[in-house]
């Protein structure tokens, strides 16, 4: 594993300079500005109660790029809250008993369950302007993207073996140092193939981020392809339901080509093998980039101020240094203030829920449990059919990287697809089969469970060394044994956290797939995911909170005593030493 790119060995001949790659590397970064410039002047427009969206395809650029612009941001925001949530959470054990907790309670709670409070109270704080329910937008798409993020760099820091730590300390590295250069370099394959799924769980509820209604009275919506898919879908506009599809599947394959192809490239250089792979995985939009001038200043500097170590002089004694006195901002205790501001205000929620829940009958309480039980019963069997899907695909794409190079932008656009255009006509296939939502829910589940599985599965395939690959050769290790004694082994830690984050996708998705809004009257089934949405459509907000209530805990506990378990193994049995 190279664990300082920055101190890699020179290449024999530099990169040939390209005028061309300069031009476009400056002209992404003036479109980039200009987008945001136009994004901003989108956020001072007054507040308005609903806003018409023109379902001309000549709009659609505009929306797209309004719509990305909101994931990019949301993606940004989550990435920094990853790094700082989980390395705490890693290396901090008091913190760590609650906020991983928290992490479970936030990751299994239904989109409604921040759709509603979030947009109510920024529209309240910015009620002259768009600022609010722009806002609003970019927080509830963060609130999709943030917490699988999060675990898969949470349980990359509790498997970091121990040599790398003693390398770090026999190199002196400083704190700053041994994250830059041992901690991400480690999990940078979990944290890119997340990244993927993470953008792909952005677009999936898309339509229902930027147009919802709450009651018969509140309607907020924002301009962007989500708010344009549900317009044509509200019409029956088959046309615009074409052109925003085109328009997506346009989005995915740029950004997998533009951002994450290069990236899965970029990360091979951090895989744990000694042996070198016969073949090397490429990207022609990497190689043409890297021909920047502009490209290569940034990566110089970056490299110099953030990567590169200090080089220490063997041989040499420092001078004992004085004990300073600590300066002001150094003495402050900075987690037990996040620690003391984050219990505060979830005493406040919790104040605030106590009073919604005082209103809910004991016969309410009941049905509320049998609807979790049966959404249970989904829940689980989606895991297991997308496990028994996901696994050997997941193997197959992550162990072959020219498979992976076709097949990885058409994932990210199966992933990708807004709910409500995919589940009715999904449902409308189950009906021809003879089913119902009944148990049709349960494949209408899977849309939103699979992709962790699958996308956690590749990049635990993707990261077994190529010398244990060359062993099961050599031995001729075959069909069952080989995937009992490589494949299995080498992809649980990895299939481990595609179950956990799964499992808050199933619950999320069982929002919409046990209420099929798109009917008329809607269509539903019995489950708690249905009885969430009937309470938000009708404003029962006591008996939307208790039923919330009663997945996050549940949910909690499932995984402390399930999935949690699961992982403790992972981590002691099959972690990847060098």
């Amino acid at each position: 594993m190279d664990l300082n790119p920055a101190q890699r060995r020179p290449a024999l001949e530099e990169p040939r300079r390209s005028f061309g790659a300069d031009f476009l590397v400056l002209a992404a970064i003036l479109a980039g500005l200009f987008s945001l410039i136009e994004m901003g002047r989108e956020w001072h427009h007054p507040f308005q109660g609903k806003v018409d969206i023109n379902l001309s395809p000549w709009y659609l650029p505009y929306y797209t790029t309004l719509s990305f612009l909101r994931g990019a941001i949301a993606y940004v925001l989550s990435f920094l809250f990853t790094l700082f949530y989980a390395r705490w959470a890693a290396y901090d054990r008091r913190a760590e008993r609650f906020l991983i907790p928290l992490l479970d309670i936030l990751q299994s709670l239904p989109l409604s369950a921040f759709l509603v409070p979030v947009y109510q109270a920024m529209v309240a704080i910015f009620p002259s302007s768009n600022t609010g329910i722009e806002l609003s937008c970019i927080i509830v798409i963060f609130t999709g993207q943030a917490w699988n993020m999060t675990f898969s760099f949470y349980y990359s820091l509790k498997a970091l073996p121990n040599d790398f730590a003693f390398v770090g300390k026999l190199a002196r590295f400083t704190p700053w140092q041994k994250f830059t250069q041992i901690e991400i370099p480690y999990a940078t394959k979990g944290l890119v193939y997340n990244s993927m799924i993470s953008l792909a769980g952005g677009w999936f509820f898309l339509s229902v981020t930027e147009a919802f209604s709450l009651g018969d009275n509140q309607d907020y919506r924002v301009k962007g392809v989500g708010s344009y898919m549900s317009e044509a879908h509200k019409q029956h506009n088959g046309w615009a339901q074409a052109y925003a599809v085109i328009a997506m599947v346009i989005m995915i394959v740029a950004i997998d080509q533009l951002i994450f192809r290069p990236l899965i490239v970029w990360s091979n250089k951090f895989k744990i093998e000694d042996t070198e792979s016969e073949y090397q995985d490429r990207s022609a939009v990497l190689r043409y980039i890297s021909r920047s001038r502009v490209f290569g200043w940034v990566h110089g500097k970056i490299a110099r101020l953030i990567i590169r170590p200090v080089v220490h002089e063997p041989n040499v004694t420092a001078p004992p240094v004085p004990k300073a006195r600590p300066k002001f901002l150094e003495a402050v205790p900075w987690r037990f203030i996040f620690l003391t501001i984050g219990l505060g205000l979830l005493a406040l929620g919790a104040w605030s829920l106590v009073k919604l829940l005082w209103e809910v009958t004991f016969s309410a309480w009941l049905h509320i449990f049998w609807c979790l039980f049966l959404t249970l019963i989904r829940v689980l069997g989606s895991i297991l059919l997308s496990t028994l899907i996901a696994v050997p695909i997941g193997v197959w794409i992550g162990s072959n990287p020219k498979l992976a190079k076709f097949l990885m932008p058409l994932t990210q656009i199966a992933a990708s697809f807004p709910s409500p255009l995919v589940f009715t006509n999904l449902y409308f296939l189950i009906l021809l089969v003879g089913g119902n939502l009944a148990w049709g829910s349960v494949i209408l589940m899977m849309l939103g469970t699979i992709w962790y599985i699958l996308f956690n599965v590749i990049s635990g395939a993707s990261a077994i060394p190529q010398d244990l690959r060359a062993c099961a050769e050599l031995t001729h290790l075959r069909g069952w044994q080989k995937w009992r004694t490589l494949w299995l082994p080498g992809i649980f830690p990895a299939l481990t956290t595609g179950w956990i984050t799964a499992s808050g996708g199933a619950w999320n998705a069982s929002i919409v797939s046990e209420y099929l809004q798109d009917y008329t009257p809607p269509l539903t089934t019995t489950g708690l995911g249905s009885l969430i949405s009937e309470d938000q459509a009708s404003g029962d907000f006591p008996g939307l909170a208790a039923a919330v209530l009663a997945m996050a805990l549940f949910v909690v506990f499932f995984n402390r005593f399930v999935w949690k378990r699961l992982s403790a193994i992972a981590q002691e049995r099959y972690q990847l030493l060098t």
